[in-house]
């Protein structure tokens, strides 16, 4: 593990004030140098680079990938009750600014934080692979189908190394039965990022974000092959509020991959909510 943080390579964390990246940004110090990058104010240590602004102006997007030996992109909006139109600025045009940026700098790392709301439509009671058919949700779920297509093009065409991970739940502890079969914990998933940013047959690749877990709704075999070994088991983080199977109902969405996302009413697509 390196310790001298001049000897490590600096990597651009975009949506660094989400959950999900201050989850992960203490994790990633351990082995990198840290650009941050959020329209919200973000927590930084010594050592960061810091960009606060919108990801979807094409200058900000430049000042951010400048200099970084890859990105990994967390950045947007995630919610149930979104709108079509709600996404567009932080879910695709962020998105299309920052491969944008890479291209045009010749960075040649990527790694995209998907989700498995994509296949949230699906019944809960197989598990789904990456070639699983895709059904998203709701307005979040489908821009990230977007994403992985944007990603897959960007990778193809100018050699972008690429890794998609569908991320299931990272909330810091298992709260109910349905996620407790699609959580991961922060470590995991830094293992993941780091395979994305490092491994040296990786061209285009998506996999399953998911620690070990009972009853998994998704399988890990593309993980796996490259590399992944997860070190956490949700079972043994549950939160002290869990909520067994038999507490969940019908508006949980228990029954279906997305939980809630899936369950909630589907807003109009072109309405703000």
């Amino acid at each position: 593990m390196l310790h001298d943080s001049s000897a490590k390579r600096r990597i651009l964390v975009t949506g660094a004030a989400g959950q999900v990246g201050e989850l992960l940004t203490p994790l990633l110090r351990e082995s990198f140098a840290l650009r941050l990058a959020d329209i919200r104010p973000m927590r930084a240590a010594a050592g960061d680079d810091v960009v606060q602004g919108d990801l979807a102006d094409p200058e900000i997007a430049l000042k951010a990938v400048t200099g970084v030996a890859g990105v990994v992109h967390l950045a947007g909006l995630v919610a149930s009750r979104v709108s079509f139109e709600d996404t567009l600025s932080a879910n695709y045009r962020a998105l299309l600014s920052v491969l944008e940026a890479c291209r045009a700098l010749e960075v040649r790392r990527f790694v995209f934080a998907s989700s498995h709301h994509i296949l949230g439509l699906h019944p809960s009671d197989r598990v789904y692979d990456e070639a699983s058919p895709i059904l998203p949700d709701g307005f979040y779920g489908l821009s990230k189908a977007f994403g992985e297509a944007a990603c897959a093009m960007y990778a193809m065409r100018f050699g972008i190394a690429t890794l998609v991970i569908r991320i299931g739940n990272a909330d810091p502890q298992v709260v109910d039965a349905r996620r407790e079969r699609l959580w991961i914990s922060g470590r995991d998933l830094c293992q993941l990022v780091s395979i994305g940013l490092s491994h040296e047959s990786l061209q285009y690749e998506i996999v399953n974000g998911v620690s070990r877990c009972p009853s998994p709704l998704f399988s890990l075999d593309s993980a796996e092959r490259l590399g992944y070994n997860p070190k956490d088991c949700a079972s043994a983080h549950h939160a002290p509020d869990f909520r067994p199977f038999a507490d969940l109902t019908a508006a949980d969405g228990y029954n279906l991959a997305g939980g809630r996302f899936a369950a909630d009413p589907l807003p109009h697509p072109l309405r703000r909510t």
